[in-house]
C-alpha cells in the first residue's frame, strides 16, 4: 500500500463528526478578586485562557466566588501559569438566568457560521446542529465549513464579554437528540409557522430547548415526533427565514424567561 492510500484509509477511519463539536466550558473563577491588584493562576485556568486564544495585553471576564464578574487584562500567559490585573467590575452578569438549548437544522449556505456565532451572544448553554429531512445531510457539512463552527463559538464569547463557553454537539438526527440525555428540559419549544400555535406554559423553566427547523421547516414525521415533548410555537404572522428564526426564537426566550426580563426574579 502506498502512503497515500494509507492516508486515506487513516482519513475513512476517522470519527465522522469529531471534527465539529467542542466541549462548554464553565465560568473562569478566580476566589477574590480587587480592582487593580494583579492576581496569580494556575496551569489549569492558563490552558483554558489559550483554549479561548486569549493574548497578553487583551482582556477576559473572570468571576469571583460571590458571584461577581469583573473584566481583567492579561499581563502574562505561560503553560504552568500567568498574572492579569482586574480593571473594572461588570454591572451585570453575562451569563444567562436560564439554561438554553438551541436544537437547529444545519442550514444551507454555510448559514450555520452566523447561527453559531449569534446563539453565542444570545447566551445559549448549548448548541447541537441538527441533521432534518430538509437539512444539510451529512455529506454536505465540510462545504458548510463545519470546522469553523467551534472557532466561532470562542470568538463570538469573547466578543460580547461572556465568562463560559457554550458546549458544541456533533451533528446529529432530530431522533438522536431526542433520545439523548441532553434532551432533557422543563421547558421545550419548537417554532411551527404551521400550526395554530400553542400557548406556552407560564412556569419559570431553569432548563429550555428551543427547536428550529430548516427552510421549509421540519417534515411532518419530524413534527409527529416532537409534539411528544416540545410546544408548537408560533411568532407572529410572518414567515421567517431559518436564521431570522433563531434570533427571533432566542430573543423571545431571554424576555419570556430569561436575561431580557425587567424581572428576573
Amino acid at each position: 500500500m502506498s502512503g497515500r492510500d494509507a492516508q486515506r484509509n487513516q482519513g475513512r477511519s476517522r470519527p465522522a463528526f469529531g471534527r465539529y463539536d467542542a466541549p462548554g466550558d464553565p465560568p473562569l473563577i478566580v476566589p477574590s478578586i480587587e480592582l487593580q491588584v494583579p492576581f496569580v493562576f494556575d496551569g489549569a485556568l492558563a490552558r483554558r485562557l489559550i483554549r479561548r486564544e486569549v493574548n497578553p495585553k487583551e482582556a477576559f471576564t473572570v468571576r469571583n466566588d460571590e458571584g461577581a464578574y469583573f473584566r481583567a487584562s492579561l499581563k502574562e500567559l505561560g503553560k504552568d501559569g500567568g498574572v492579569a490585573i482586574p480593571y473594572e467590575r461588570m454591572p451585570r452578569s453575562p451569563e444567562s438566568v436560564v439554561e438554553i438549548t438551541l436544537a437547529c437544522a444545519v442550514l444551507a449556505r454555510q448559514r450555520m457560521i452566523f447561527v453559531v456565532q449569534k446563539a453565542t451572544e444570545l447566551g445559549v448553554a448549548r448548541i447541537v446542529p441538527l441533521l432534518t429531512e430538509y437539512g444539510v445531510p451529512p455529506h454536505g457539512l465540510e462545504h458548510e465549513k463545519a470546522h469553523a463552527w467551534p472557532g466561532q463559538v470562542i470568538r463570538a464569547a469573547r466578543q460580547c464579554r461572556r465568562s463560559s463557553l457554550p458546549e458544541l454537539l456533533a451533528p446529529m438526527s432530530l431522533d438522536a437528540f431526542l433520545a439523548s440525555p441532553a434532551a432533557g428540559a422543563d421547558l421545550s419549544l419548537f417554532l411551527d409557522d404551521r400550526s395554530h400555535g400553542t400557548q406556552a406554559p407560564t412556569v419559570a423553566p431553569r432548563r429550555i430547548i428551543l427547536f428550529v427547523g430548516p427552510e421549509g421547516g421540519f417534515s411532518d414525521a419530524e413534527r409527529e415526533n416532537l409534539k411528544d415533548m416540545a410546544f408548537p410555537w408560533v411568532l407572529g404572522g410572518r414567515v421567517l427565514r431559518a436564521e431570522t428564526a433563531v434570533l427571533a426564537g432566542l430573543t423571545a426566550v431571554q424576555l419570556a424567561w430569561g436575561d431580557f426580563r425587567e424581572d428576573k426574579g
